[in-house]
């Protein structure tokens, strides 16, 4: 009986093919983990000079995500790096040029994927963690409202109901 209900994935790809017009399949499409980008942020402490508040911002697939990690550790010590933030994410570049333009127009210094807040800032661990969780909401809501938006066109202009006799 399992084998004969659909499951919801494919109800949605199904859906999704329809609504964005694209060819339908024949066979489930299966979720291959190996293709998600990730983003994630280090916390960098500089043993030369503590009164730099530097973070390593990073986007790859997930087979990547522990050279990565061994990459930064090894660059500056494993002591002096600690993971603070790790999502799955859409498109990992677009996502960390966002954070980028973000942090430069608050006048950090952001060079490759390094960005370092400037003397006297208030900003620590938490207010970085939290000015990139709501970055990543708001993209999530973006991408969200833009399914929304043509599932309202699709619906208007082809579950039209029959004219009244």
């Amino acid at each position: 009986m399992e084998g004969k209900q659909m499951k919801l994935e494919d109800k949605l790809e199904k859906y999704w093919r329809r609504l964005f017009y694209l060819q339908p399949l024949s066979e489930p499409t299966a979720l291959d983990l190996s293709e998600l980008d990730y983003f994630g942020v280090f916390s960098v402490r500089d043993p030369l000079a503590p009164d730099r508040r530097l973070w390593h911002i990073y986007s790859c697939s997930q087979p990547e995500i522990l050279q990565v990690g061994d990459k930064i550790r090894q660059k500056y010590g494993k002591k002096n790096v600690w993971e603070i933030y790790q999502k799955p994410i859409y498109s990992g570049v677009g996502f960390r040029s966002i954070v980028k333009r973000h942090f430069s127009n608050l006048k950090w210094i952001t060079e490759g994927n390094l960005l370092e807040a400037p003397e006297k800032s208030h900003y620590n661990d938490e207010r970085v963690l939290k000015d990139v969780g709501d970055l990543h909401n708001k993209e999530q809501r973006r991408l969200f409202d833009y399914i929304m938006v043509q599932h309202d066109w699709f619906r208007r202009y082809n579950d039209q109901k029959p004219p009244p006799r």
